[in-house]
């Protein structure tokens, strides 16, 4: 299936500026549509996972920063990749 868009959302993300820092800062985040065999999901609502704010509060992954943390969310698919059958624009769905 060729890459299918509806619109792009905002998008936005909490932004950890470097290590072991706080508060994060809420901003503007480039987008870039989801490659082979992704889907990009408009989202709806977001959790925070434990493990989040443990990684914030060290350095220990010596992760690149900017840094987004958290990966967990819910909403809806709003594009598809090419390849992706299992998905399609407008299912709701969980990561």
């Amino acid at each position: 299936m060729d890459n299918y868009v509806v619109k792009h959302p905002k998008n936005v993300a909490a932004w950890a500026l470097k290590p072991k820092t706080r508060p994060v800062v809420v901003g503007s985040a480039p987008y870039a549509s989801p490659p082979k065999g992704h889907v990009g999901i408009q989202v709806i609502d977001v959790a925070v996972n434990p493990v989040d704010w443990k990684i914030q509060d060290s350095d220990f992954f010596k992760l690149k920063y900017p840094n987004i943390f958290g990966l967990d969310v819910a909403g809806e698919v709003f594009e598809v990749g090419d390849g992706v059958e299992d998905f399609h624009v407008g299912q709701r769905v969980i990561a």
